[in-house]
């Protein structure tokens, strides 16, 4: 029996706002965006297909076997855009590629580093919801299930990234922005993002550290059933997303390579320890609690 895909909305720790000041741009006024069929007002779908020959999507779709490819594209009043890819016929079982994204101003909660203050907004692009996956692939012990997969990945997440820069990149975005919903994916995602708050950096650094050497999946999936324990409270938690960001704008280059935030990021991995409660997560798999995440 298939799992049902369960969309969970995502919770962005440090996002006041990300919204555009319409009576304030004119541009988007005069070109009537909102009522665009355009994925963000500015690309067809056979722009995409080109898209996806340029950064190497194609080349691995057809690797895997998929090559009557159908995309389709929408765009919604509230500057979220959304790209299906299947192949064959169009249905939940022939889906490949999931992408969602909304464009906005990100405007923070919170100033972490005194001299690069980011309350007034920078311009972003947020990845809402990504799902890469190959229905004809099965899970092994090398390729296990992760948290929410139904099926294994395509492998092409680097493309894809190459794809949403060139879309930031092009609509003179600061940054793109992801809140990872398990460990793994900020796992994943750590190789090009960085956290924009440098006390959930050095939280997440500590946690790399401490569970170096445990397998990924078991690990998130632990830390997705509450099996994850602050050594230093003795509390049991859950993973808690909070916002990646691929910097684009030098300003924000310059604030995630900055001393402050270094600093903060390095101070506070050393003052965190974790651990995982295995004979509990054990238990939550004897009991198939885990086959729901």
């Amino acid at each position: 029996m298939k799992r049902a895909r369960i969309h969970m909305k995502k919770e962005p720790q440090y996002l006041k706002d990300i919204t555009y000041a319409i009576d304030s741009s004119p541009w988007i006024q005069e070109n009537n965006l909102f009522s665009s069929d355009l994925f963000l007002g500015r690309f067809s779908e056979k722009q995409i297909m080109e898209l996806f020959d340029k950064v190497g999507i194609l080349s691995t779709l057809h690797k895997s076997g998929y090559k009557d490819l159908i995309i389709n594209i929408s765009r919604q009043e509230d500057f979220t855009s959304r790209l299906f890819v299947n192949f064959d016929s169009v249905s939940k079982d022939t889906r490949l590629i999931e992408l969602v994204v909304k464009e906005g101003i990100f405007k923070s909660t919170q100033n972490f580093i005194e001299d690069n203050d980011f309350t007034s907004g920078i311009s972003v692009l947020m990845i809402e919801w990504l799902a890469l996956q190959n229905p004809k692939a099965q899970f092994s012990v090398e390729r296990p299930r992760l948290p929410e997969q139904i099926y294994p990945g395509l492998g092409c997440l680097v493309n894809i990234q190459d794809m949403l820069y060139h879309f930031a990149k092009s609509g003179n975005k600061d940054a793109i922005v992801d809140v990872p919903q398990h460990y793994h994916g900020a796992v994943i995602y750590s190789r090009m993002y960085s956290f924009f708050s440098p006390i959930d950096g050095g939280r997440f650094a500590a946690m790399v550290r401490d569970f170096k050497g445990s397998p990924l999946a078991d690990v998130s999936f632990a830390m997705a059933s509450g099996c994850m324990k602050d050594e230093v409270t003795g509390e049991l938690l859950y993973w808690k997303p909070s916002e990646q960001m691929y910097p684009i704008s030098q300003k924000l280059k310059k604030y995630l390579a900055s001393d402050g935030y270094q600093n903060l990021l390095a101070d506070t991995a050393r003052t965190c320890r974790f651990s995982i409660d295995w004979e509990k997560y054990a238990d939550f798999k004897r009991k198939e609690l885990v086959d729901e995440i």
